[in-house]
């Protein structure tokens, strides 16, 4: 119920981090996997880390060994963005899996902030994300396949803390879109949900791990006790695009560790 054999997925920001973690967790489970990001070398990295100690094989021989494909991409070039996803179905064919991972935050007062970075901050969290999975999208539906998309919202999807009013508002802006696109595309089989994490140590979120009080915070706030990992989010992603979930769509799936259900 839950592999993903002969499945090929487009993960985008896939050079650490959470992409990273959801890319390793859908190979597992059987998927090829397209992996995105805008630096060739990181990407080259986290390729081979994701074949270290590889020995996956299929389930029988009706399936073939899952590929690792790396597609070096500034996704913020949104205008440049149809042509590099047509190419790439050109040279691999359509992936039936789209996780739009890439994203990134900045903090500051927002009396403070420039706007330009406000606006950097949407073209990549947000229109980009919106931009991926109209083009999936429209390719799933020219071939008449269904398919699933894994947005990442976060806890900012529904409360926010002072000097993240930027962020706030591009996680929000993809939580309602997961849920928007969701219904307009059910009639296609077209399914969108998306993953809100809780605090994930990734590279991100490095210098909040390093303060010390923030960190402890952290712990103390979260009924589990601890910081989440990339890994913490496979699991959930593989759920997501996998046929046990065929009838889940529109849905803000929580990562957090209990964060929102404790105050």
């Amino acid at each position: 119920m839950f592999h993903l054999h002969d499945q090929l997925a487009l993960v985008t920001g896939a050079s650490r981090g959470i992409g990273l973690g959801i890319a390793r967790g859908l190979r597992e489970a059987g998927a090829s996997v397209i992996l995105v990001a805008r630096d060739e070398g990181a990407l080259a990295a986290a390729a081979e880390s994701l074949t270290q100690g590889d020995v996956y094989t299929p389930p029988d021989t009706a399936h073939t060994l899952p590929r690792i494909i790396t597609a070096p991409c500034d996704i913020t070039a949104v205008d440049r963005l149809k042509p590099w996803y047509q190419d790439l179905v050109t040279q691999h064919g359509p992936p039936s899996i789209l996780v739009n991972a890439a994203g990134t935050t900045n903090r500051g007062a927002a009396l403070e902030q420039p706007l330009d970075d406000f606006v950097n901050l949407h073209t990549l969290n947000v229109t980009a994300l919106y931009e991926l999975c109209r083009l999936f999208a429209r390719e799933r539906i020219t071939r008449g396949l269904p398919g699933k998309i894994i947005n990442i919202a976060s806890l900012m999807s529904f409360a926010s803390r002072p000097g993240t009013a930027a962020y706030t508002s591009t996680k929000g802006a993809v939580a309602q879109l997961t849920k928007a696109l969701a219904v307009e595309w059910a009639k296609h089989r077209i399914l969108v949900n998306a993953l809100a994490p809780g605090y994930i140590a990734t590279p991100l979120t490095q210098a909040l791990a390093d303060d010390p009080q923030f960190s402890a915070w952290v712990r103390q706030r979260c009924p589990l006790g601890r910081w989440g990992t990339p890994a913490d989010l496979a699991g959930p992603a593989v759920f997501l695009a996998s046929s046990a979930a065929d009838f889940i769509t529109g849905h803000i799936l929580t990562v957090d560790g209990g964060w929102l259900a404790g105050f």
